[in-house]
């Protein structure tokens, strides 16, 4: 069961061990029986265990502001609910039906929206994943592909390089070997 706050009495603030369904009031047993229970009005009302009362008496049954009675039935063509008295007064001719009727159909209508929408969010989340991996599945391609071209480039700078180098060397050797032989032509000729 579940647990509500102690409530107090109506008319005498103590804690109430009952509640008035008609008046909609938490009652101590001592008020139901002096006072509650004796006035004419609300001899006939229905009384019970506040703990059975539970939620409505924080919820309490909606009722008409024009004939002070519960709300039985829905009228469509005003789209508002309607106490039994509404119903053969101001709105004699019009389609009702039982609100438990309408609110059966409602929660159907309910439960098949959040059904179609789980299903949607599904398919969002399936298309988002293979967003995901195809994604990454460009990632890696652009990624293996960017790599491939640095080493390409890296090739292309190496051989451009070693062959800068290989000119070098060889017009260094050239130098060198035309320097060696005009020394030694020099030489021979001093020599001589």
């Amino acid at each position: 069961m579940a647990q509500i706050p102690s409530r107090t009495c109506t008319f005498c603030s103590k804690i109430a061990e009952l509640y008035c369904y008609d008046c909609k009031q938490c009652l101590c047993t001592q008020c139901q029986n002096n006072i509650h229970g004796i006035v004419a009005v609300c001899r006939d009302h229905k009384v019970g265990d506040i703990h059975k009362a539970g939620n409505r008496i924080y919820k309490p049954v909606p009722t008409c502001e024009v004939h002070n009675k519960e709300f039985l039935y829905y009228c469509s063509k005003c789209d508002c609910l309607t106490c039994k008295e509404c119903v053969t007064s101001s709105h004699n001719g019009h389609i009702t039906k039982e609100i438990k009727n309408i609110a059966d159909i409602r929660r159907k209508d309910v439960s098949q929206i959040i059904n179609k929408l789980k299903t949607k969010v599904e398919k969002i989340k399936e298309t988002l994943k293979i967003i995901d991996e195809s994604h990454s599945l460009q990632i890696l391609s652009d990624c293996d592909s960017y790599i491939s071209n640095v080493e390409k480039t890296y090739q292309e700078i190496r051989q451009i390089i070693d062959r800068y180098k290989l000119i070098n060397i060889t017009t260094a050797t050239d130098f060198r070997e035309i320097e060696e032989q005009d020394l030694k032509e020099n030489v021979f000729l001093s020599t001589t």
